[in-house]
């Protein structure tokens, strides 16, 4: 066994050198997520090129190796014994973006905060609003990222994407069924964007979005180890408000505390580990609906 596992490590490695991936073997998922949290994954693969996104996608399904795709590391959490496989990253060339006129087309790299600011330098209204939000274009995209009564799908044109067999597809807004919060993009590596953006004043927009991190400074714990709001709201409530009236905030277990600024965001306190996180996760849940009968659903993914 020890030895047919050194041949498919062999394997793996000499592979990922011929396509001339960036990897690092046995890296620690924590060192890849905002919460930091996650043991160590087999294999963390930088991708720089469609190309060698299509090659390794070939030689995955050939050799039939687990695969996860992360993106800027919120919203998610890695379990404490890591991921057996390759974890796949986009960099590179899905670091690009352009601008023509209104409309933006973009890796899926890049980041959501930046693309905002750049956006709103050239007079363009549409993501400022999505501003303060974590994370890259593709995650929020593949997620449906955003805010009160604003999400990235109402700006979405059409999105290039390649499965998990590694076919290439176009598919325009209408062929994505979005939701509050998720999307039917499961099974599809997001690789290029295309947004429709309005012509504006720049300084109305510059304001805005400096008046969206301020509002963010003020009600979110910046600057904290967490993975961003781990329950979605149910509908016409915040799931905040419902944990804050449960006297919750401050509550913590193990190395996992519940925020005392906001009560939908959960902090690493640099010694929490994934199974704090779950166990607390698991607890808040419970009260929730012991007091409400209302059922939390997790907007944090949680990859075992």
């Amino acid at each position: 066994m020890a030895t047919g596992r050194r041949i498919i490590k062999n394997n793996i490695e000499h592979f990922l050198s011929s396509i001339k991936c960036n990897y690092k073997c046995n890296e620690p998922l924590s060192k890849h997520t905002t919460l930091c949290i996650g043991g160590n994954t087999d294999y963390f693969v930088e991708v720089e090129t469609e190309e060698q996104l299509l090659s390794l996608l070939k030689f995955i399904n050939e050799n039939k190796v687990k695969f996860f795709v992360i993106g800027g590391g919120s919203n998610i959490l890695f379990s404490d014994e890591g991921f057996n496989g390759i974890v796949i990253k986009l960099s590179g060339k899905f670091y690009k973006y352009e601008i023509f006129q209104n409309i933006v087309v973009c890796g899926s790299a890049v980041s959501l905060t930046y693309l905002a600011q750049q956006t709103a330098e050239q007079g363009l209204s549409g993501l400022e609003l999505l501003s303060g939000i974590p994370g890259t274009v593709g995650g929020a995209v593949y997620g449906n990222a955003g805010v009160k009564n604003c999400s990235i799908s109402d700006i979405i044109d059409k999105i290039e994407v390649v499965d998990y067999f590694g076919n290439k597809k176009v598919l325009t807004k209408n062929d994505i069924k979005f939701e509050y919060r998720k999307s039917d993009l499961q099974g599809n590596i997001i690789t290029k964007i295309f947004l429709v953006l309005k012509k504006a004043d720049k300084n109305d927009i510059l304001k805005t979005i400096s008046q969206e991190l301020k509002r963010r400074k003020s009600s979110q714990p910046i600057g904290t180890k967490n993975a961003g709001c781990i329950f979605k709201n149910p509908k016409d409530d915040s799931a905040g408000r419902l944990i804050d009236s449960l006297k919750l905030k401050s509550y913590s277990v193990g190395g996992i505390k519940i925020s005392d600024v906001h009560a939908n965001f959960f902090i690493n306190k640099d010694n929490g580990c994934a199974k704090d996180m779950i166990s607390l996760i698991d607890f808040v849940r419970n009260e929730v609906y012991k007091k409400y009968n209302i059922k939390l659903e997790t907007e944090i993914k949680i990859i075992k």
